[in-house]
C-alpha cells in the first residue's frame, strides 16, 4: 500500500459525509459491516488493543486503513471530540479510496 496523500483522503471523505454515505464512529462502521455492505475502513493508527481486535474481527470488508491517521486527527477533521474508526459503502467512494490508495490520483 502506498502513502495515502491525507488532505485528499479528508476531501473525499468529506464528500462521503456531506453525501449521507460515510459511517462515523465504531458503532455506526459495526452497524454497515453487520448489514453485509463491505465497507472500507479507515481506523485510526492509536486505536486501542481492545477496539482493534474488534475491528480485525469484522467481515466482510472491502478494506482497513489503519496508517493514515491517528484518532486526534480524524476527530478534528470530522467535528468531533474523541474518534477512532469511519467506514464507507458506497461503491463510487470506495473506488476513489482504493485509486488514492493505489497512488492514482491523477495529480
Amino acid at each position: 500500500m502506498g502513502d495515502v496523500d491525507q488532505r485528499k483522503l479528508l476531501a473525499l471523505l468529506g464528500l462521503a459525509r456531506r453525501a449521507g454515505k460515510l459511517a462515523i464512529g465504531f458503532s455506526a462502521v459495526e452497524k454497515i459491516v453487520r448489514r453485509g455492505e463491505s465497507p472500507v475502513v479507515i481506523v485510526a493508527s492509536d486505536m486501542g488493543a481492545s477496539q482493534m481486535s474488534k475491528v480485525d474481527r469484522w467481515e466482510p470488508l472491502r478494506g482497513k486503513l489503519t496508517d493514515v491517521f491517528n484518532a486526534e486527527e480524524m476527530a478534528q477533521a470530522m467535528g468531533r471530540e474523541k474518534l477512532s474508526v469511519m467506514g464507507v459503502s458506497d461503491a463510487g467512494f470506495v473506488k476513489g479510496i482504493k485509486k488514492l490508495i493505489a497512488g492514482g490520483s491523477g495529480s
